[in-house]
């Protein structure tokens, strides 16, 4: 991604000299010209303001590691108070919208990929390059060897950063051990880089002990060896299809979903639903969960501690990179971001970038691993497993987190919705999720699967 640094203007260190310009300091973003607004990276300490962040209600482990943020940020500015709001995952869009509108929307806003895509086409999320050269070029820090950029731009779009990580996020597979243990499977398999037909060796063992063990004869309909996420979240669905060469656009707004690749890869997944009931077929009764402690394998990004928090799965689990999907010689493991941005209406945006590089920040890290983010860190200097000081490793220096860093260049994130404009976000999401979806409905067929994809699509770009 091209950088064009800039040097400090007067306005970027008018917070850190103080006297005549104190009435400059209070009011850092203002502007009342039609220019764009000035980025403003340093901020005086005893700066006051009250500042409002977005998380995902229901998330434990965001809101300790957002708590553990905040306060390491307020013994840099003690001033400014950050208050917590809460959004739903499941109506994230439609909520940001509303806020947005409303001029209620807080100034920083918890978003991941593929859904900062639907933040950048409302034009709520502010761009960020400006900050981060103007951070650079201060000595803040060294963008490019600090950090593993390239997840910095899986948050980004048209050339310009909107979401800054706040952890590395990739696809691993969490698994039951005790459950596998009971089932009496042969587990030496399971290991980073291990392959699909690997994955399915392992399942076809446990498939079978569901089938002809007398202990599970009036629930083998129900239970199933891998959750129902397969084929329902873009960052195991997508991937599969690459992994077979589909795509679903491109730069053109051609849709390339009516192929053979496409086909093959719906196929694949009909056969572990329909025939080989490794996971559910679509509108099945589903009696196990492995959040319940009753399915043995996950395919997840999440921290490992908020598994394994858990009563039901606590000391039973453990994780191992995504199979590779080896027929084509493309294997694709998905990989994203959570993190935050910053809302473009904020009329306190220095403020809300201080925040951003206390997330960025050596500090900012280990204290929000230290609230629970045990996912691999955004930056370099804490990569290292064997580390001690490590945060987010310890504690958990017994289980595989070699895992979430295996196979780095396997990994892809839902890189397609960037190919045409943001605002086809939500259709593309939806097209896709709703043709692997149909692949494992019974009373559909692959060639239909394809076709509404297609037509929703079309249908979308018309609009």
């Amino acid at each position: 991604m091209k950088k064009l640094f800039q040097k400090l203007t007067l306005l970027s260190v008018v917070g850190i000299t103080g006297g005549t310009l104190a009435s400059c300091v209070n009011n850092p973003q203002e502007n009342t010209s039609q220019e764009p607004e000035e980025a403003v990276v340093e901020l005086d300490k005893n700066y006051k303001a009250d500042l409002s962040i977005l998380i995902p209600s229901g998330n434990e482990n965001e809101t300790t590691m957002i708590d553990n943020l905040i306060e390491a940020f307020n013994e840099d500015y003690p001033n400014i108070t950050i208050n917590k709001k809460n959004v739903s995952v499941s109506s994230y869009e439609n909520t940001v919208r509303n806020q947005l509108a409303a001029k209620t929307l807080p100034d920083i806003v918890w978003s991941n990929s593929p859904d900062f895509y639907s933040l950048v086409g409302m034009k709520a999320a502010l761009p960020l390059n400006d900050y981060i050269e103007k951070a650079e070029a201060a000595g803040h820090f060294n963008f490019k060897n600090d950090y593993l950029t390239e997840y910095f731009d899986m948050g980004s779009s048209a050339g310009k950063y909107y979401c800054v990580p706040r952890s590395c996020d990739s696809v691993v597979t969490f698994y039951n051990k005790r459950l596998l243990r009971e089932a009496g499977v042969n587990t030496d398999k399971i290991k980073n880089g291990w392959t699909w037909s690997d994955f399915e060796s392992v399942l076809a063992e446990y498939r079978n002990y569901l089938d002809t063990n007398p202990k599970m004869a009036s629930k083998k309909d129900i239970y199933y060896c891998l959750d129902a996420n397969l084929t329902s979240w873009l960052y195991t669905c997508y991937p599969m299809l690459r992994s077979f060469g589909g795509e679903v656009v491109n730069e053109k707004k051609e849709i390339l979903l009516d192929s053979a690749e496409t086909r093959e890869t719906l196929n694949f997944c009909r056969d572990l639903a329909l025939n080989k009931r490794y996971i559910p077929k679509s509108g099945a009764s589903i009696g196990s969960s492995f959040d319940a402690g009753t399915s043995p394998f996950l395919f997840q990004s999440a921290s490992i501690s908020l598994f394994n928090n858990k009563k039901t799965l606590k000391g039973d689990i453990d994780i191992v990179s995504f199979p590779l999907i080896d027929q084509k010689n493309t294997p694709k493991i998905g990989s994203g971001i959570a993190g935050y941005c910053i809302n473009s209406q904020s009329k306190e945006k220095a403020a809300a970038w201080q925040f951003i590089e206390k997330l960025m920040s050596y500090d900012g890290q280990q204290a929000m691993a230290r609230g629970g983010l045990h996912l691999p860190s955004i930056r370099k200097d804490l990569q290292d497993l064997n580390d001690s000081t490590v945060e987010w490793v310890k504690g958990y220096e017994t289980f595989n987190l070699a895992a979430y860093t295996y196979g780095g260049e396997y990994k892809v994130t839902t890189d397609f919705i960037g190919k045409v404009d943001t605002k086809y976000k939500a259709n593309l999401d939806e097209a896709v999720k709703t043709m692997f979806d149909y692949s494992i409905k019974e009373n559909k067929t692959i060639d239909q699967a394809i076709e509404i994809a297609v037509k929703n699509i079309k249908n979308a770009f018309k609009r």
